[in-house]
């Protein structure tokens, strides 16, 4: 296989179904109005109080279903299974969503504590700088250290974690419990174990959140600006920044369910 071959399957896997595209064009803002509605529910009665706890499983298991049955999606897709069905995918996905959930918890934990060194930022440059030789110290400023600290951040909360975190979340989906048992260790080890997996990855990510972030700060420069034209120009941002969000994470789901399927191929593992 040349070096371009799998970047190339990734990509054109990741288009494979328009069904799932919409579904995921259509939920997550969905998700995200019922989120916002949940944050204004008052809680000053036992019923509403109830209402509030309901909507949140609700909302949390939904997002789960979704982005979960994703991953089988494409990980059945890359398995060879004819035909792949969206049904099958996310009804597997909801028969293991107890294990799935256990992941999400995992995920949002460390993700969180590695988010945390962020507060680190100003504090942890200056010390390596200033333990730094004088001759060297000098030809390093320290934006130059606070810099490459930002870089690491990154790559360790969007690149890292995801990257070992996300296949494992896929190990739930596909086979549950079940999916942590030696074999599913073995697959999880071949599905990381390659140097382009960590690249289209990280490329992802920087389109994701750098290209996204990009767009959403993007001014237009115009000499008579209008309340109906800034109108039209941020939503015509939010709606490209949705949509290389979106791109991101598809592609990053189409390259672990790529490298999982076939990974579970030469493990000799099975859906459950």
């Amino acid at each position: 296989m040349s070096r371009f071959e799998e970047p190339r399957l990734v990509l054109a896997g990741s288009f494979r179904s328009g069904r799932l595209w919409l579904l995921q064009f259509l939920v997550n803002p969905i998700l995200a109005g019922l989120f916002a509605a949940w944050l204004l529910i008052p809680e000053a009665k036992l019923w509403q109080l109830a209402f509030n706890v309901l909507l949140a499983v609700v909302i949390v298991a939904a997002a789960l279903l979704l982005h979960a049955g994703t991953l089988n999606y494409f990980s059945d897709q890359f398995r060879g299974q004819p035909p792949v069905a969206i049904k099958t995918a996310f009804g597997r996905a909801l028969r293991h969503i107890a294990a799935i959930a256990v992941c999400a918890v995992v995920f949002y934990v460390v993700w969180m504590l590695v988010g945390g060194l962020a507060g680190y930022h100003e504090t942890f440059p200056t010390y390596v700088r200033s333990a730094l030789p004088a001759f060297i110290r000098e030809h390093i400023p320290r934006g130059v250290l606070t810099g490459l600290f930002d870089v690491l951040v990154f790559l360790l909360q969007r690149v890292a974690v995801p990257g070992l975190l996300l296949p494992l979340t896929l190990r739930a989906a596909d086979q549950g419990f079940r999916g942590f048992g030696r074999s599913g260790w073995k697959t999880w080890r071949i599905t990381i174990a390659s140097v382009q997996y960590w690249l289209i990855l990280a490329v992802a990510a920087l389109l994701g959140v750098y290209g996204s972030n990009t767009l959403l700060g993007w001014r237009p420069s115009s000499e008579s600006p209008t309340f109906a034209g800034e109108t039209a120009n941020l939503v015509l941002r939010m709606v490209l920044a949705y949509g290389l969000g979106l791109f991101s994470w598809m592609v990053a789901c189409s390259l672990i369910g790529r490298r999982a399927g076939s990974a579970q191929n030469v493990a000799g593992d099975s859906t459950a």
